[in-house]
């Protein structure tokens, strides 16, 4: 099965969530923050393609919100291998970046290294950044 997560005109965190209540299947209670999309998600997608789509204005007016956003589909891929995201600039899917369902992948289609200290990922959110020397 596959998901489409259409980000277009999402500049800002409520627009993310947004998205999401109308266009994934998360329950009505929803909690609008990371760790409920991990949660919510985890409990109702499986063997399930997302392709989250137009991206690109919201990863450039909230960067650091857009990276921990990827982060947790990547910790879901992690924790559920019949889960994969795609990253997809429009509705062409064939060369598009993806994750690596593989635990041992430390990076994504963008380059993004999910080891790097110097994310500068905060504890908002209940985010913690990863420590490379575990």
């Amino acid at each position: 099965m596959k998901y489409f997560l259409d980000l277009s005109d999402v500049t800002d965190r409520d627009e993310l969530y947004d998205a999401i209540e109308d266009q994934l299947p998360v329950p009505n209670y929803f909690g609008r923050n990371l760790d409920a999309l991990y949660d919510d998600l985890s409990e109702v997608i499986d063997d399930c393609t997302l392709i989250v789509k137009n991206f690109e204005e919201f990863a450039e007016k909230d960067p650091q919100y857009f990276k921990k956003f990827k982060h947790t589909l990547k910790d879901l891929m992690v924790e559920l291998q019949d889960f994969s995201v795609h990253f997809s600039s429009d509705d062409e899917t064939e060369e598009e970046d993806d994750y690596d369902n593989g635990e041992e992948s430390e990076y994504d289609g963008s380059g993004d290294d999910y080891s790097d200290p110097d994310d500068n990922y905060s504890d908002s959110d209940g985010y913690d950044k990863m420590d490379v020397n575990e």
